[in-house]
C-alpha cells in the first residue's frame, strides 16, 4: 500500500512538472492592430527569446480605457496554459508607452507612442524590442549595464533606434534559464539545440574512454 501511495505521489509530481513546463506566452491585439503585424512580432519574439508565443484573441475595451484596464481584461480571459499575456494596443486616448505588471500576468505596449517620431521606419523594430523588454520583466530579469544589450535603460522612444535588437549573450542565457524555471515551453528550435547538446555530452565520456 505504501509503495502504491509513493508511486502515485511520484506520478502526480511528474505530471505536475510536465504541466508546468507547458506554459506559453500569449500575444493579443487590442484596437486597430493588423494581424500580419502581430504575426511578425510573434516570430521575432520566438526567434530571439526562444519560447513559444501564441497569438490570442483580440481584447475589447471601453472608450478611454487605460492601459492597465486593457491589460487586466486580457489577463482575465487568458487560457490556463498561458504564463502571461502581452497586449499590442492602439488605445483611443493619451496613454504611456507601456505598462508591465508581472504580479497580474500581463504587459501591454502602446503602439501609438512607439509610432511617434519615426522618420526612419523603425516602428516595427521598436515593438519587437519593447516586447522583449516586457518579457524580461515578466520573468523578473534585472536591467543590464552592458551598453550594447537591449536591457540597458533608455529615456526616449527614439533611443530604441540606437539600441540592440536583442539581449546580450549572457542575458539571453539568463532569460532562457528563468523562462525554464517559470515553466515556459521552449520553441522547437531551442528544444532541438538543447537535445543535440545533451546528446554530445552523453557521447563525449564514452569517446574519452
Amino acid at each position: 500500500m505504501r509503495m502504491f501511495l509513493a508511486g502515485s505521489l511520484l506520478l502526480a509530481a511528474v505530471m505536475g512538472a510536465c504541466a508546468a513546463s507547458e506554459q506559453v506566452v500569449v500575444l493579443s491585439p487590442a484596437g486597430d492592430v493588423a494581424d500580419d503585424l502581430v504575426a511578425r512580432v510573434q516570430a521575432v519574439m520566438e526567434e530571439n527569446l526562444g519560447v513559444v508565443v501564441r497569438v490570442g484573441p483580440a481584447v475589447a475595451f471601453e472608450p478611454g480605457a487605460s492601459l492597465e484596464a486593457i491589460g487586466r481584461a486580457a489577463a482575465e480571459q487568458r487560457a490556463e496554459d498561458a504564463f502571461a499575456v502581452l497586449v499590442l494596443a492602439r488605445p483611443d486616448s493619451e496613454q504611456p508607452q507601456g505598462v508591465c505588471l508581472p504580479h497580474e500576468s500581463f504587459g501591454i505596449l502602446n503602439l501609438n507612442r512607439l509610432a511617434d517620431d519615426d522618420p526612419n521606419g523603425k516602428f516595427e523594430r521598436r515593438i519587437g524590442q519593447d516586447a522583449q523588454r516586457i518579457m524580461a520583466m515578466l520573468v523578473d530579469m534585472p536591467p543590464c549595464p552592458f551598453p550594447l544589450c537591449l536591457l540597458v535603460g533608455y529615456e526616449k522612444t527614439d533611443d530604441l533606434d540606437h539600441m540592440s535588437g536583442n539581449f546580450c549573450p549572457p542575458c539571453q542565457d539568463r532569460f532562457r534559464r528563468l523562462a525554464g524555471e517559470a515553466g515556459l515551453r521552449m520553441a522547437p528550435a531551442v528544444e532541438a539545440a538543447e537535445a543535440a547538446a545533451e546528446a554530445v555530452e552523453a557521447v563525449e565520456p564514452a569517446d574519452a574512454n
